[in-house]
């Protein structure tokens, strides 16, 4: 049975609800002190081996051309090709990750050149490679799996001619090139890096003509053969070590032991790879530069699976397995852990310190001694079930920021501080230490700081006085809950008031972050109203708690009208994952589903730019599930507010009738404006219910019911809010109609 790997397909949404996606994954132990030596970045391994590498693709490149018109050019060209676009895989990674080089700048150098030669566009592969270590071989979420299930024995052939990789990667370029954002590249880049995926196609496009139209002028094809040709003959080296590494081995778990391997290899093929066999100790601890890993491994391999002798010993697996995957795809190879790891010289001590104590009235609160925190080094400080990251850099100087990173589930204070700027442990994104802000992909979102200061050899961090947290702080309001209602089976309506009378100011469209308390809640108190307790003993949500010791911000968009409500609305939905016969409820929305009137709840904000237009266009609003919110303020805003006279449709998804809400609403504005059009449709098909509506997604129901027939559907100025998945179909059923990305406005959760 095929399974979906579609980045927009049902297995995407599937590993969100499962609690698969971005999730926390298993990291041998290992000494803090020994992983901070094996951290520390040098220049001169990568400018030595780069230099070794460059020479050798000029120097076989000019026995290509010394050669060319005998078939002495043949052995110098597959050394060449293979140099060319094979083993520039591994330096585009190691350069890409900004490990391989001490100097920012040399990374990025060789990541755009390495880049164009294994034909990787730079922007887009930056991220794809960031979700690759957030979700690895896990199925809807990494863009990075080469072998699908069942595999295709014609597709592994095609990818060592090169004709598997760089054929899809050339259709991606060339809607790139047209100023068309491809619908699965939308599903992990962010907007604001549009621009630079189409300036770096147009960037490649001018290159490959410049050497069409060369080898033209020179009546030779020598050009060719020396930029362009080698990404499809020389791609034969990339899968005989690219396989090695996750082929055949199991999938959505959350273990690197369980789908990563190490493979022992030559001296020759080690620096062909940049030591990229070592490549579950690289996952578990992606900042280790590439010259390192030998080491890494001797600290974590007694904690790993026995590593394969060779290459030949890893194939001797991998071949057998895929064959039997091509029958049975559910097939894995069987790997076995060592049992649970208790070196004393390897088991981690991570730096850790936590007070109890009050602060004083400017917010100080004492950590630790000066001593503690030696140079270079980042501890994690807890006060009050809030979490913390207390840098000192090498300089000697002292930063603190809120523990965890803004992208990513991992805390700050497993990370590396380079200069003044922390980089995380999961993605490699980093945070100047002075404001927050974010200075390396992935990271997107600025870190809350706090200023720290030394008294008496002590080190004391201030909560409230630093000029960044009196910013934030002036952000937090408080409110009091009028009501908590169900609106759908797991969807609540939740109004809110301020507590000192001043209204939020907000636009449209904008969410805020909720501050999640410690708690410890039975869901057995959370009051669900009729007829929807009904469902939730259908999957015993009564039974269940959910439990928090620190304090967590959780983003929610607004669902109310500035100008005309009293009351801030949220819809928040329940969310849960399955782990087998068992469910796990979420934090955040657990916390709110348990509210009651006249609790007290903090909100920071308002955020985001997902604003409605006001030019006159007519709109189409798409949205799914609790993605109802910032829509409703969208369209109140446009016909309770602005009274516009544009042409404005709302398709809203949902899985069932149950889960249908503000319906009411929604007609009775449509029976009042004739330029408003409310449409519904189900993607569960409904049995024994009076309803009559469409039924299939979202997005099939408006394009066969309105768009398929629509003049310019280019015309159209479109509002998405759903899931990643909702997300990605509607681009892609847009781009299929020529409809321009400008034109396009969206907001996942």
């Amino acid at each position: 049975m095929l399974r979906d790997y579609n980045l927009i397909g049902e297995e995407s949404q599937l590993s969100i609800d499962t609690g698969l996606a971005n999730a926390q994954w298993y990291q041998s132990p290992i000494d803090k002190k020994k992983l901070q030596e094996l951290l520390k970045r040098n220049d001169w391994p990568a400018v030595r081996d780069s230099l070794i590498w460059f020479g050798l693709i000029f120097f076989s490149g000019y026995l290509v051309t010394f050669f060319w018109g005998s078939w002495l050019a043949v052995v110098p060209y597959i050394a060449y090709s293979a140099l060319y676009a094979s083993t520039s895989d591994s330096r585009w990674h190691e350069s890409g990750h900004g490990t391989a080089f001490k100097s920012e700048w040399m990374n990025n150098v060789l990541y755009e050149i390495s880049s164009f030669m294994v034909f990787r566009q730079s922007v887009v592969w930056r991220w794809s490679h960031a979700r690759h270590h957030s979700d690895t071989i896990i199925r809807g979420r990494d863009p990075e799996i080469s072998m699908p299930r069942p595999p295709k024995i014609r597709n592994i052939l095609r990818g060592f001619i090169g004709l598997r990789g760089p054929v899809k990667e050339l259709s991606k370029l060339l809607m790139h090139i047209a100023g068309r954002i491809h619908p699965d590249v939308a599903t992990f880049v962010p907007d604001f890096e549009h621009k630079r995926i189409i300036f770096i196609a147009r960037i490649y496009g001018t290159i490959y003509l410049s050497i069409f139209i060369l080898s033209i002028y020179c009546e030779s094809i020598i050009p060719f053969m020396l930029i362009g040709a080698p990404t499809f003959l020389g791609a034969w080296l990339m899968p005989i070590y690219g396989m090695t590494q996750h082929a055949g081995l199991q999938e959505n778990v959350l273990d690197h032991r369980l789908n990563t391997r190490t493979v022992y290899m030559n001296w020759l093929n080690r620096f062909l790879y940049w030591n990229m066999n070592y490549h579950i100790e690289h996952h578990m601890f992606p900042m280790v530069p590439y010259h390192a890993l030998p080491k890494l491994h001797e600290l974590v391999k007694n904690d790993c699976p026995k590593p394969y002798e060779s290459i030949l010993a890893a194939y001797r697996e991998i071949i057998p397995t895929l064959l039997t995957q091509r029958k049975n795809p559910d097939y894995n190879v069987p790997r076995f852990l060592p049992p649970k790891f208790s070196d004393p010289e390897t088991r981690s001590q991570s730096i850790v310190f936590s007070s109890d104590a009050e602060m004083d009235v400017e917010g100080k609160i004492e950590v630790c001694g000066l001593e503690q925190i030696h140079l270079g080094e980042v501890v994690r400080f807890d006060h009050n079930q809030s979490t913390y990251a207390i840098c000192r850099t090498k300089a000697g100087d002292l930063f603190a920021t809120e523990g965890m990173c803004t992208h990513g589930n991992s805390h700050l204070a497993d990370g590396f501080i380079i200069g003044n700027s922390i980089e995380c442990a999961k993605h490699n994104g980093r945070f100047s230490l002075i404001d927050g802000l974010p200075t390396r992909i992935p990271a997107c979102e600025a870190l809350k700081t706090f200023e720290v200061k030394i008294n008496d050899g002590k080190v004391a961090l201030y909560l409230f006085d630093s000029v960044a947290n009196k910013s934030i702080k002036s952000q937090e309001k408080r409110f009091r809950v009028i009501s908590n209602n169900n609106v759908a089976t797991f969807i609540k309506e939740l109004k809110l008031e301020p507590l000192d009378g001043e209204d939020l100011l907000f636009q449209p469209g904008q969410y805020v972050k909720v501050i999640i308390p410690p708690h410890d809640i039975s869901l057995s108190k959370i009051e669900i109203d009729l007829p929807f307790t009904q469902d939730w003993e259908r999957v015993r949500g009564f039974g269940y708690r959910s439990k928090n010791e620190i304090y967590l911000r959780r983003n929610y968009s607004i669902a109310s009208n500035p100008s005309r409500d009293r009351t801030i609305k949220f819809n928040v939905r329940m969310a849960f994952v399955a782990h087998g016969d068992t469910l796990n409820f979420g934090i955040g929305s657990s916390y709110i589903f348990n509210l009651k009137t006249n609790d007290e709840i903090k909100l920071i904000g308002p955020y985001g730019n997902f604003l409605v237009r006001e030019n006159g266009r007519e709109k189409i609003f798409i949205g799914k599930g609790a993605g109802m919110a910032p829509l409703r303020s969208h369209i109140s805003h446009l016909f309770e507010t602005l009274k516009t006279r544009a042409k404005v449709g709302f398709w809203y998804g949902a899985h069932s009738v149950g889960d249908i809400f503000y319906s009411d609403y929604f007609r009775a504005l449509e029976a009042e404006n004739s330029n408003f059009s409310f449409h519904v449709s189900v993607s569960r098909p409904p049995h024994n219910v009076g309803y009559s509506g469409s039924v299939g997604s979202v997005c099939d129901v408006l394009l066969r019911e309105y768009l398929a027939r629509h003049d310019d559907p280019d015309g159209i100025d479109y509002y998405l809010c759903g899931s990643p998945a909702m997300i990605a179909e509607s681009i892609k059923m847009l781009a299929k109609l020529d409809v321009s990305r400008d034109s396009i406005l969206h907001e996942e959760f």
